[in-house]
């Protein structure tokens, strides 16, 4: 190739764009020879070449192209081919929209534009850049138009900048007002599928056990193909990708058919119209949990900016997600325990309507001893329910708090099955229930507290006979294996619903399983058997194929392996009414309720005395000296804590038998009572049997 440098000064000296125009065979090239160009175009090369701003010129009718060092590198691999090359061939791609520019610049008019976007093939691909310029007429020879001079800078950063803040600002905008996981999905992926001009957006979540992930929906540009709903493979997309996603770095990949961790993998992104991605993980507690990826269907150079764009969308999207299922899940809960609270007042107010009516009937017909006596027995069994759904509530509050000591020895689980068959037969037999007991021939030995392990599985036989209709079969089995005892109530019953499931142990859910209440109770015993359950190591879990297709619920015990020698149970004998009377004294500020159980007492042959002051009922003991005080713990002039210290310390009443009588029953309240010298702690309302046998034994030991 001549070389023609000699003709034009101005080629000499430094940058590439001079040796490569000390390069050109200019008489191949329509300028000709720089010697013979016209003062007009060589005074703008010039120019231009001395110039550290992008520039370039388009010359002559065919416009040829030429530009400076700072421009050839918004060239990217055009350069240096495009010198001396028409502006036209040079940027083909773009051209028409470039023309019409040039044409007005060409006629003497001259523009300006301001961040234009342009899509660009530079460095073998297209992609998406902004620039801002001004294309101005150069003056020719004759006195026309020669050539275009263009001064031009690329502020592709600037607005990618710019647009990751709008989208940030347009996502918050959009986020905020929704509630459901699936419409935050939804609005973040078309507003990142708009922002970016991809054909896809996808949201997928992983199974990462199974190797698979579940697309369970997606954003499309007009046009495109829908994946939502297939599940796929992870592996068939390129080891290398997923072992990327794993390790929680997001990754773009410009042409999926010639990157060297996705080409081998073409036919499963052909399949679902994939030419490049972004894809964003989502890892928690070390596994992938989901996917955000965003598709074109051809090869497409990536940007910092849409990669942000992706990053944000996936935070953001999943923040926005995990605060709406939060919120969900409180609004889900706070449901249900309103529906708990409005069923418990439906409880309570249960037995109330007859307790109510039977001491109105009582009073009006006193000296009738039958109806008294009829009306008395349902008083007493409403008092128990009530009692009951009390004791319910508390056991449960103090299960789930974790204030519940096990006492735990070696327990045959055919034995615990026996005690709680016991309790729930009679529930059993008025629903003429069909119950069968499969127990395995050999011993079924776990470490446990006997007392709630009877409760577990009675309130899970409870469960199954309260939701089998009359007539129905309840069936308990037992399994032993190596390490597990494995006991399992199945019902032919009413069922349990698919949502349902995943939560029936939960509190207050339980009272969505049926409309039908005719059974009573608060729906706690499923989370009392949860709590319980776990409190020994073991696990439960509930199955059923739907409604009106019965239950299973599986128990799952650690077998205890050591088998001690038996420990033979300590007998404590019934203790029966005692031939002497005793002198009691009752303190409570409830006039009522100290006044009926005097009469209870006093009925039972016993001296009785009330007051409802602490100050006064001090002054009557020290004068009567009682062999037995039961005193309120929540007296207004001095509590039954400082009563009992006090009694204590009057001669004669030493070995006085003092019973505590309040509505706190926490272990707490127990251990204060004891401290205070209370011999007994009884939570109201208080069993009356189980008082006279206090009493009773009271008489008994003190005539040994």
């Amino acid at each position: 190739m001549t070389n023609f440098s000699h003709q034009y000064s101005n080629f000499d000296g430094p940058g590439a764009v001079r040796a490569c125009l000390r390069s050109i065979d200019w008489q191949a090239c329509p300028l000709g020879p720089p010697a013979a160009w016209p003062s007009e175009l060589s005074a703008v090369v010039n120019l231009m070449l001395n110039s550290r701003f992008p520039m370039f010129v388009a010359w002559g009718p065919k416009l040829i192209f030429l530009y400076n060092d700072d421009y050839a590198t918004i060239m990217g691999d055009k350069h240096p081919g495009g010198l001396g090359q028409r502006f036209e061939q040079v940027w083909g791609e773009i051209w028409p929209v470039i023309a019409p520019i040039a044409a007005d610049a060409m006629a003497g008019r001259s523009s300006y534009f301001e961040d234009l976007p342009l899509m660009i093939k530079r460095d073998a691909s297209v992609q998406r850049a902004w620039f801002t310029f001004s294309y101005s007429p150069v003056a020719g020879s004759g006195g026309g138009v020669g050539g275009i001079y263009c001064a031009v800078v690329e502020t592709t950063a600037n607005v990618e900048a710019r647009q990751v803040q709008a989208f940030q600002l347009h996502l918050s905008d959009t986020l905020r007002a929704l509630t459901s996981s699936e419409a935050i999905v939804a609005a973040a992926s078309e507003s990142l599928g708009r922002a970016t001009q991809v054909a896809r957006v996808l949201y997928a979540e992983v199974d990462d056990e199974r190797g698979t992930f579940y697309i369970r929906r997606d954003w499309l540009a007009k046009g495109a193909l829908s994946v939502a709903g297939e599940i796929r493979r992870l592996d068939d997309f390129g080891p290398q990708v997923i072992a990327r996603l794993r390790a929680g770095h997001p990754i773009a990949v410009a042409d999926v058919f010639t990157d060297v961790f996705t080409a081998p993998f073409a036919s499963a992104y052909r399949a679902m119209g994939v030419g490049a991605m972004v894809s964003v993980p989502l890892v928690k507690g070390g596994k992938l949990i989901a996917i955000l990826s965003m598709h074109s269907d051809v090869a497409r150079a990536w940007h910092d900016s849409d990669v942000r764009m992706a990053q944000e969308m996936a935070e953001r999207t999943w923040s926005a997600v995990e605060s709406a299922q939060a919120q969900g899940q409180l609004r889900e809960s706070n449901q249900r325990k309103d529906e708990f609270l409005a069923m418990l007042a439906h409880e309570l107010r249960n037995p109330l309507a007859p307790i109510s009516a039977a001491a109105e009937l009582m009073e009006r017909s006193p000296q009738d001893a039958e109806r008294v006596r009829r009306t008395s027995a349902v008083i007493s069994r409403q008092v128990r329910h009530m009692t009951g759904l009390v004791d319910d509530l508390l056991d449960v509050s103090r299960v789930t708090r974790g204030q519940v000591t096990l006492n735990q020895a070696p327990q045959d689980m055919k034995n615990v099955v026996a005690s709680a068959v016991e309790q729930v037969r009679p529930l059993i037999g008025a629903r003429n229930h069909r119950l069968t007991l499969e127990l395995p021939p050999e011993t079924a030995q776990v470490l446990g507290d006997e007392t709630r392990l009877v409760q577990v599985i009675t309130n899970l036989l409870n469960n199954a006979a309260k939701y089998t209709p009359e007539g129905g079969h309840v069936r308990l089995t037992m399994a032993t294996e190596p390490s597990q005892v494995i006991v399992r109530v199945i019902d032919d019953g009413i069922g349990i619903a698919p949502e349902l499931q995943t939560r029936v142990f939960d509190l207050f859910a339980q009272a969505e399983r049926t409309s039908d209440r005719s059974q009573g109770g608060l729906g706690l015993g499923l989370a009392l058997v949860k709590s319980l359950v776990a409190l020994h190591g073991g696990q439960v879990s509930c199955f059923s194929e739907g409604a009106n297709c019965g239950s299973s619920f599986s128990l799952r015990l650690p077998r205890f392996e050591a088998l001690p020698e038996p420990v033979e149970r300590r007998k404590h004998p019934r203790l029966e009414a005692a031939d002497a009377n005793e002198r009691i004294m009752i303190v409570d500020d409830n006039a009522d309720a100290a006044t009926m159980l005097g009469m209870l007492l006093e009925a039972s042959g016993h001296e009785v005395m009330v007051e409802n002051r602490s100050l006064a009922g001090l002054k009557l003991a020290t004068e009567a000296l009682p062999a037995i005080c039961i005193l309120d713990i929540g007296l207004p002039d001095m509590d039954g804590y400082e009563l009992a210290r006090r009694l204590r310390e009057v001669r004669g009443l030493e070995r006085a038998l003092l019973i505590a009588v309040t509505g706190y029953g926490q272990e707490s309240d127990r251990q204060r009572a004891f401290a205070a010298g209370f011999d007994h702690h009884m939570v109201k309302p208080v069993d009356a049997q189980k008082l006279l046998r206090i009493v009773a034994g009271h008489s008994v030991l003190a005539g040994v």
